[in-house]
């Protein structure tokens, strides 16, 4: 088809056009190779670039299809009233785009996006002078299409046919992608819009002090008096796996109505955290978090909650990091590895050999040199997942994920809910996941396993306990005075401690998943039943076992009952459904006082609670 407007082709606008398309097709490609390169630091989702490369890429076939075709002696450029509205379009996309990505500060997607104006003008333009031409033509008597005399009907036929499946092929595809691409361009922009970055981003060294990236570190009743007098302890919140901050916001807010300072940490790339180095290594993410709490800076001393995976974090941040800051734990529904503990619990014949490979290659390496091998509990369950992630980052800049993550009934606090949803809809929120999952969800629990002493590991070999973790260090909490309201770890266990840490910790964890009622589960098929059962009996006995030996100042609650902040059966959602009523709950474990909170009517935080001992539950009661 070149051949019959080769000339227009090398003119100075072909020529250009030709140019672009070079350059958007050695970016598309380069993105797509780039994308999964490992060993660098990363500042954000390139498959931004790729996805506004490839629409660049369409556009300037279509822009030189249209130039080469509109004053062909055939007049094979048929539809020139669709390829102007069409160009037109494209142009205001492309506006758009840039426009969005602009005001978010991504300016790589906005030069890329603002090139597309070059191809879609030249896409209306040159459509619009063919359909100037075609009707002097039809003045003149001349049919908008001849057959060449001086080629085959067979070539003929091909570029008509050309003509008809290219453009609508193009167009559906092109309009499809850049509709979407405007989409999440232009709903980042509003969030930024509508909601500002509540915390501070603080600077962070890695990879050996190479490469520099920035966490954001959130705080709530942190004022300068309390960081001047470096005494108050503060409360340092490490949200679930695939949970920003705010997931946490209405605990941290609770703490601070009761008087103690709370901060929440973004680990790299959730929430308003850069997504930092990749591949990611656990060991230098808690050292990152220490860093980023030094230079915040908050120099008090410091209770750690761990919600979730959050809580597996925080064990390591003790082993790993500055332990000696911190005065007291708490883990929230906190598992060393729930992936392998399922596992276990349904009694698969490869499970014991897996975490036998599992503790070996642990123990193969030193986590101070990072060279613990990466080794698969099941790969091929961590394989699909690890791709499940990465197929979302991929597809995040064109908004297919937008519609996800909507149903967060009861959280609190309710008008931060917007600001909430809009940090699992931006482009770095499944990157953060695939980066941190690190293609095996077990490289956290098996570094963590590399510090698990003879001590700790002989309690529970002596209970028959698959998973492994290390008590905390000795010392840690020793300049604290452990509050009487403290259950103390007792009964029959080994004559030699897990450790000698006296630090006080508190475990909480829902109800719910312990109760092995199926029906009250809502499950009726009987071999789901049956899983259920293991697992709520699992999941109970995972908790006695971390009472047992992570410290001798252990205290395990079990949340029950409803209280008025959410007036339902607590659920594994009681973090962010009655922060207020929590955060009154693990202040009066930590420090022995019963605080009330003042601005929402809640229930004695005694309620709804229940204490395990050796000598089975008690029931708290004021």
């Amino acid at each position: 088809m070149w051949y019959f407007r080769k000339h227009t082709i090398l003119s100075i606008p072909g020529l250009a056009l030709v140019l672009l398309t070079i350059t958007y097709g050695i970016a598309f490609f380069t993105y797509i190779g780039f994308s999964a390169r490992r060993g660098r630091l990363i500042k954000g989702n390139e498959f931004t670039d790729m996805w506004i490369a490839f629409i660049g890429l369409l556009l300037c076939a279509q822009a030189l299809f249209v130039l080469s075709a509109y004053r062909a002696t055939s007049r094979y450029l048929y539809w020139t009233v669709a390829w102007m509205i069409y160009g037109a379009l494209m142009c205001l996309f492309s506006l758009l785009v840039t426009g969005g990505y602009g005001s978010v500060g991504d300016s790589s997607a906005a030069v890329w996006a603002i090139f597309w104006f070059v191809p879609s003008a030249s896409i209306f333009f040159y459509a619009a002078k063919a359909r100037r031409g075609y009707a002097v033509d039809r003045m003149m008597g001349i049919p908008e299409y001849r057959p060449r005399l001086a080629e085959s009907r067979g070539i003929t036929l091909f570029y008509v046919a050309m003509d008809s499946v290219f453009p609508w092929v193009t167009w559906v595809t092109c309009l499809f992608f850049a509709f979407l691409v405007v989409i999440q361009a232009l709903c980042l922009a509003n969030d930024h819009r509508v909601y500002d970055r509540p915390g501070a981003l603080v600077p962070i060294q890695t990879n050996g002090g190479e490469d520099w990236y920035k966490l954001h570190v959130w705080c709530f009743g942190y004022d300068a008096d309390v960081q001047a007098k470096g005494k108050a302890p503060v409360f340092v919140l490490l949200t679930e796996f695939g949970m920003p901050s705010t997931a946490m916001m209405g605990l941290a807010q609770g703490f601070a109505k009761n008087g103690h300072p709370a901060c929440i940490v973004d680990r790299p790339g959730y929430g308003w955290s850069e997504p930092g180095y990749w591949d990611q290594n656990p060991s230098d993410v808690v050292k990152s978090i220490n860093q980023a709490l030094t230079k915040y800076p908050i120099n008090n001393p410091i209770v750690l909650v761990g919600w979730g995976e959050g809580g597996v974090w925080s064990q390591l941040y003790m082993q790993e990091a500055d332990y000696t800051r911190v005065i007291g734990v708490v883990l929230l529904d906190t598992y060393p590895n729930l992936e392998i503990l399922q596992t276990y619990a349904l009694n698969r014949t490869t499970t014991l050999q897996n975490l036998r490979q599992l503790r070996s290659a642990s123990l193969s390496g030193t986590t101070r040199s990072n060279t613990i091998p990466e080794v698969h509990f099941d790969e091929s369950l961590e394989i699909a997942a690890s791709r499940l992630f990465s197929n979302w980052r991929a597809v995040s800049p064109i908004a297919l994920h937008r519609a996800r993550n909507n149903e967060w009934d009861g959280f609190v606090p309710q008008d931060s809910l917007g600001m909430h949803r809009s940090l699992f809809r931006n482009n770095m929120y499944y990157q953060a996941k695939y980066f941190e999952y690190g293609g095996t969800g077990a490289k956290l629990y098996q570094i963590l396993l590399s510090h698990v002493t003879s001590a700790t590991n002989s309690i529970l070999v002596y209970h028959h306990w698959p998973l492994r973790w290390p008590a905390f260090r000795d010392g840690s909490g020793s300049a604290f005075t452990s509050p009487k309201s403290l259950s103390r770890r007792a009964g029959d266990a080994p004559v030699l401690p897990a450790g000698n840490s006296k630090i006080p910790v508190v475990l909480i964890a829902s109800g719910k998943q312990f109760d092995s009622n199926c029906r009250a589960q809502g499950i009726g098929d009987s071999e789901e039943c049956t899983k259920w059962q293991a697992f709520a009996w699992f999941f109970y006995r995972q908790q006695i076992e971390y009472q047992q030996t992570l410290s001798q100042n252990a205290a395990f609650l079990m949340c029950t009952s409803a209280v008025a902040e959410d007036n339902k059966v607590c659920d594994t959602d009681f973090v962010w459904t009655r922060p207020n009523w929590l955060a009154a709950a693990i202040v009066k474990q930590i420090f022995g006082t019963n605080l009330v909170i003042k601005t929402v009517e809640t229930d004695s935080v005694d309620k709804a609670f229940e204490s395990f001992d050796d000598a089975g539950p008690i029931e708290l009661k004021d």
